[in-house]
């Protein structure tokens, strides 16, 4: 028989090669002989959320927190899982609680941005998005999301000028085009629409859905 360490060299393995069932069916024996290992416990929740069983990885990173309460790591994990399960309302509960838990995972105001977003929370989305500005690394996708929810609020001033900004910063950022396109729409500047959805399918000839809107506005006389 295997020894625990061996047992975890074979997962960690397994892991490196993307073998995940494998690498899952090493976790689950490693628990059976060791219930409170909290590393394995922890590789085989993230593995489960890599193949699609959120319920299972939901389990587990709630498992690991009744072995170690304060993991924050582990609160970040569930409240992604709940996230990806559409549970907004509880993820929202955890990722409040890892803000004052852990000030270095920033990214929980990310995450929070987003489900308040899903909930038709714009104000509170935008808030914590605005928070997440003032220490993320990578105020990008930051200002990328925050410009989604003014555009989701119909603060579609406010969206076109988040949107320009963007994409003064990357030219190429297709998704920013495409929204800005929409947030023209929604502004009543057809012929600004027009052009920036043209300059999408100049990037990307196959975005169908920004096809859609050219052969659309096409068709407005005196736009």
């Amino acid at each position: 028989m295997k020894t625990i360490a061996e047992l975890e060299k074979m997962a960690s393995e397994y892991k490196m090669e993307s073998k995940l069932k494998k690498a899952i069916e090493i976790y689950e024996e490693i628990l059976k002989r060791d219930i409170d290992n909290i590393a394995a416990r922890m590789s085989l929740a993230n593995l489960y959320y890599l193949v699609g069983k959120i319920k299972k990885s939901i389990v587990e990173y709630e498992k690991v927190l009744r072995l170690k309460p304060h993991y924050s790591y582990a609160y970040y994990r569930l409240g992604v899982a709940h996230y990806r399960a559409a549970h907004f309302a509880k993820a929202i509960k955890i990722f409040k609680k890892l803000t004052k838990l852990d000030t270095d995972l920033y990214m929980a105001h990310n995450w929070l941005g987003l489900c308040y977003y899903h909930i038709g929370k714009d104000d509170e989305s935008i808030a914590e998005y605005s928070k997440l500005l003032d220490i993320s690394c990578e105020p990008s996708i930051v200002s990328y999301h925050r410009a989604i929810a003014y555009k989701a609020k119909r603060q579609y001033d406010k969206a076109i000028e988040a949107f320009k900004r963007l994409i003064d910063e990357n030219p190429d950022h297709v998704a920013a085009h495409y929204h800005l396109g929409l947030s023209y729409m929604g502004n009543h500047e057809m012929f600004k629409a027009l052009q920036t959805f043209r300059k999408v399918l100049k990037m990307n000839p196959g975005h169908k859905k920004a096809l859609q809107k050219v052969e659309l506005l096409a068709n407005v006389p005196d736009i």
